[in-house]
């Protein structure tokens, strides 16, 4: 059953400025995506794709090993991973409501895009869904991962 309170209260929003405090809490205002975990079969070969090929960075574990934690550098973590503890159906298919595909920006120009394929590519990741600036590969247990370039970000 799908839930309906972000249809009615929940998006409702005051007539005049101030009236949020007489009327209750304010609206969240979710300043970034803190991080993203996923279940996974096999976590050697998970920190391999993340760590090794990704070069995210390893910064720690929790569950006796069972989860482990990657960093693209500003944050503790931006990817969790757990073991799963039982077999499920895996990534879901593309237009099923689910997990569709987490992205990585990895540089500001077409030759960062490039690079990144190239370097996938030698290790016999096959790139798919090529856009001007993007394309995806999968991880060990088949989550679609897209790279792109942001060439319009600043700096």
């Amino acid at each position: 059953m799908t839930s309906q309170w972000y249809t009615t209260r929940a998006m409702q929003t005051p007539s005049r400025p101030g009236a949020a405090a007489s009327a209750g809490p304010s609206r969240v205002r979710v300043r970034e995506l803190g991080h993203v975990s996923l279940f996974v079969r096999d976590l050697e070969a998970t920190r391999r794709f993340y760590r090794d090929l990704l070069g995210l960075r390893e910064t720690g574990t929790a569950k006796g090993g069972r989860i482990a934690f990657f960093s693209a550098g500003v944050h503790h973590h931006d990817v969790s991973c757990e073991v799963a503890r039982a077999e499920g159906p895996g990534p879901q298919p593309k237009g099923v409501p689910g997990l569709y595909h987490i992205a990585f920006d990895v540089g500001r120009s077409l030759d960062d895009l490039e690079a990144a394929r190239r370097w996938v590519e030698a290790h016999g990741l096959a790139p798919f869904g090529e856009t001007a600036s993007s394309f995806s590969v999968r991880d060990p247990d088949g989550h679609e991962i897209e790279l792109y370039v942001d060439s319009d970000r600043p700096g």
